[in-house]
This record gives structure tokens, C-alpha cells and sequence, in this order.
């Protein structure tokens, strides 16, 4: 009877698992945490890029700088998109302790009589009367459990330690994988932007040499209006624009490159181009050659 009341209580091995169970839970609900907050950034995400477009325009400026309630919206926006890269960093914190969680709540299960013991150790528990008396004890049995852990085949340790770094492999792979995709995306538009703002310019100078005026996108050929998920191009009757739809890196989204055409001189008209990045450093990088655009490079003379 009594054997059977003992069975009933918490042995180590049964409180072992409890803190594991517990430690699991604690883990899957960091896992949860990470999970939504990761759609809700993804939703603000969006909500900022789309705001920033609504504002990058002729009326969406003229709203901010009249009415208060866009000029608050726009520093709401601001604000948010400032928020947004510290916001991915506590995401991959929180990922973090939940593998970490996960794994000791795996090999707590898995292992149950060495994890108590390891518990002891650290006087994260202690022992109640009838299963150790004295530090002394508690130092053997570790010391035994750890000896035994040597004689433990590695099969019985190759489960849950390939499931732990299975799952730590993925995680990582998978938001490594992602930022190289995006980083090659972004620089596949930079691109297409760079290529887009040099066609203009091409088309302007063919046309100006033929009709000694400035042409509009029909006049060029070219479409006044285009977007890609990275870029939003216009063409007005003398100026070329790509609007950055999305953060890129740092450079924040309603960054503005253009290319701006007119006819100068009285008598002898030539074209004159200026080209326009965001005045942005982290915009800068990306398109550090922009203002030399399309420039023909003057040969240095030889040396006779």
C-alpha cells in the first residue's frame, strides 16, 4: 500500500518530465508569439508601403503639407516603417528561445532520470527526504549518471539530437534563404530601374537630335506609366521617375530617382539632363553611378 502511494507522487523521473512538459509549452508559446507577430509585421509591412505610395504623389504632398490629420498619418507611417527592422530582430530572438526551449524540454523527455540529476546540480532542485541526504550524494549520482551517459549507445541520443538540429537547420536555412532571395530581388530591380532611367534618356537624346524639343513618353515611345512590386515608374512631358514602393535594405520606401529633360540656349538649343537620386545615404549606395547616367566619358588626351 504504501509502494503504491509513493508511485502516486511526484517521483524524480515524473517530475522530471513535468518540467519538461512545462518547459515545451513554454517554447511552443514563444513559437506561437513569433508566428503572429511575423503575419502582423508582414500586414504592416504592406500598410506602410502602401501609405508612403498614397503620399509620394502630386495630391498625396499637397494633402500632408494642407490637411493635419495626412501630415500626422505620414509621420504615423514614419514612425512604423522606423519600427520595422528592430521588429525582425526580436522575431529571430524569439525564434531563438523557443529552439532553445524545445530542445532542453526534448532531451528532458528523452532522458528523464539524467535530467533531474542535472537539475539537482545546478540546485535548480533539490532532493526531499528518502531519495538524497547530503550534497555528497548528490555529486555520486551525477557523477554516476554521467557515467552512464557514456555507455549509453549513440543511437538512443541520435533521435532527439538530429530532431533538435534538424529544427534549428531549418529555421536558420529558411530565413537565410529568404533574405538572399529578397537581397537578389531587390538587386534584379535596382536594375531594371537603372535600365528603365537610361532608356529614357537614350530616347530623349534620339528624338531631341531629330525634332530639337523634348519629347513626352508618347513622342518617345515609351510608356507614361508602369509598376513593378519594387518600382513605380511615370513619365511626364519632361521628366522620367521610379518611386521605390518597398523598403529596399535601409533606403525606405517613396524614395524618388528621376531624370529631368529641357532645352537650353536661344539660338543653338541642346538637351539638357539632370538626373536625381534620394538624397538618403543608404539610397545613395544602391545607385551610386546614378548621376553620371548615360554621360559619355571624356577620353583623357594621349601623351605624344
Amino acid at each position: 500500500m504504501i509502494n503504491e502511494l509513493k508511485n502516486m507522487g511526484l517521483t524524480p523521473v515524473r517530475t522530471a518530465r513535468l518540467l519538461a512538459s512545462l518547459l515545451a509549452l513554454v517554447g511552443m508559446v514563444f513559437l506561437f508569439i513569433e508566428r503572429a507577430l511575423s503575419a502582423i509585421l508582414v500586414m504592416a509591412a504592406d500598410a506602410v508601403k502602401l501609405g508612403l505610395a498614397r503620399y509620394n504623389n502630386f495630391t498625396g504632398r499637397f494633402a500632408a503639407q494642407n490637411f493635419p490629420e495626412d501630415k500626422q498619418l505620414l509621420t504615423l507611417l514614419n514612425d512604423v516603417q522606423a519600427i520595422l527592422p528592430p521588429a525582425e530582430t526580436i522575431l529571430t530572438v524569439f525564434m531563438a528561445i523557443s529552439i532553445v526551449f524545445l530542445a532542453v524540454a526534448i532531451l528532458g523527455l528523452t532522458f528523464p532520470k539524467q535530467f533531474v540529476h542535472i537539475l539537482v546540480a545546478l540546485k535548480l532542485l533539490k532532493w526531499e527526504t528518502g531519495y538524497a541526504t547530503s550534497e555528497s550524494e548528490v555529486s555520486g549520482s551525477l557523477k554516476e549518471t554521467l557515467e552512464k551517459l557514456g555507455n549509453i549507445p549513440l543511437k538512443k541520443f541520435a533521435l532527439p539530437l538530429a530532431c533538435v538540429a534538424g529544427l534549428v537547420v531549418a529555421v536558420f536555412a529558411v530565413r537565410s534563404c529568404h533574405e538572399t532571395v529578397q537581397e537578389s530581388n531587390f538587386a534584379d530591380a535596382i536594375d531594371e530601374m537603372t535600365e528603365h532611367s537610361l532608356n529614357y534618356i537614350n530616347a530623349q537624346k534620339v528624338y531631341f537630335s531629330k525634332n530639337n524639343v523634348v519629347g513626352n513618353a508618347k513622342a518617345l515611345e515609351l510608356y507614361d506609366s508602369s509598376s513593378t512590386d519594387v518600382f513605380e515608374y511615370r513619365i511626364t512631358p519632361s521628366r522620367f521617375t521610379a518611386v521605390s514602393r518597398v523598403q529596399i535594405g535601409n533606403c525606405p520606401a517613396g524614395s524618388k530617382w528621376s531624370v529631368s529633360a529641357s532645352a537650353k540656349g536661344l539660338f543653338t538649343k541642346e538637351l539638357a539632363l539632370f538626373r536625381s537620386a534620394p538624397k538618403d545615404t543608404n539610397c545613395v549606395k544602391l545607385t551610386p553611378e546614378y548621376k553620371n547616367l548615360g554621360k559619355v566619358k571624356k577620353q583623357a588626351p594621349q601623351a605624344q
